[in-house]
């Protein structure tokens, strides 16, 4: 139930957010110089609102992914539909708009807003933070399964996958928790945006970056080619928000009891050790 109760307090501090006025939400960073010598700072050719009809569009496709994971995980149940929509979203959220503005990072954005540093920070940011938890407390993690360009990317290389030992995967599912704290605090203090700035795939969606960063990439994906989703399952700090919001969701993604022939292979053939074994309790009908 600390899950839960966590899970609402997030979404509550997003609402929060959302309804600060304008004028709060649109604070500079550095306001403009007062020049004396009667200079004027020139006029924008791009108009104000580019890129926040831009960050709407990105509301609205996000909207429509998740809502579309949702049917096609828990109405259809096709593994390969989730798979086109995956290949979508790598697509458009990933490389098209370059990984940014994701539900990922905007957690620095969140996290600056409420602490009232110098960011400003916009309904639709506030949204792509929020839409994906708000889905979790419903339907489970559907942002993960086929929305997210990180995970998708890590899918397309994924050859042989092989089982990490309980005893690892359990140790290293602490570190998300860490780097969430670390980033929300980094942010709500002003200091550094550490989830922008060590993003292991940005680089490759951006075609650009430092070269130890793109290594780092590169190594995160030869991990992920025996190894299911390495950086979803013991890094991604947004993974450990969402993961806490599903323990709470209504609808989840089952077996079906009806076809389900009790051999178990699915639990091993799982590359991301995403099946809970059942209790006694369960096994036996209870």
């Amino acid at each position: 139930m600390r899950g839960v109760s966590t899970a609402w307090i997030i979404l509550a501090a997003a609402a929060m957010t959302a309804a600060l006025p304008d004028a709060a939400l649109a604070v500079e960073r550095f306001p403009p110089p007062d020049f004396e010598t009667g200079y004027h700072l020139p006029s924008l050719t791009q108009p104000a609102g580019a890129w926040a009809a831009r960050d709407w569009l990105q509301v609205g496709a996000l909207a429509a992914g998740m809502g579309l994971a949702t049917y096609l995980v828990l109405v259809r149940r096709s593994r390969r539909a989730l798979s086109w929509l995956s290949m979508a979203s790598l697509a458009y959220f990933g490389f098209y708009l370059a990984g940014c503005v994701c539900p990922i990072g905007s957690i620095q954005n969140v996290a600056g807003g409420l602490a009232g540093t110098a960011y400003g920070i916009s309904l639709a940011v506030v949204l792509i933070f929020a839409l994906p938890l708000a889905f979790a407390l419903l339907v489970g993690r559907v942002f993960c399964s086929s929305v997210c360009p990180l995970g998708a990317i890590q899918d397309v290389v994924l050859l042989r996958p092989v089982r990490v030992p309980d005893w690892l995967a359990q140790g290293l599912g602490y570190v998300p928790y860490v780097y969430l704290g670390a980033a929300t605090l980094f942010a709500a203090t002003d200091s550094r945006y550490l989830i922008c700035e060590y993003d292991p795939f940005v680089s490759f969606f951006r075609m650009e970056g430092r070269a130890w960063m793109l290594l780092a990439g590169a190594g995160l994906l030869a991990i992920a080619t025996v190894v299911g989703r390495p950086y979803c399952r013991f890094l991604c700090p947004y993974g450990a928000l969402l993961g806490l919001c599903a323990r709470a969701a209504k609808w989840r993604v089952s077996i079906s009891p009806d076809e389900c022939v009790n051999c178990r292979l699915c639990e091993e053939a799982c590359p991301f050790g995403a099946i809970r074994k059942p209790t006694l309790g369960e096994e036996s009908g209870r």
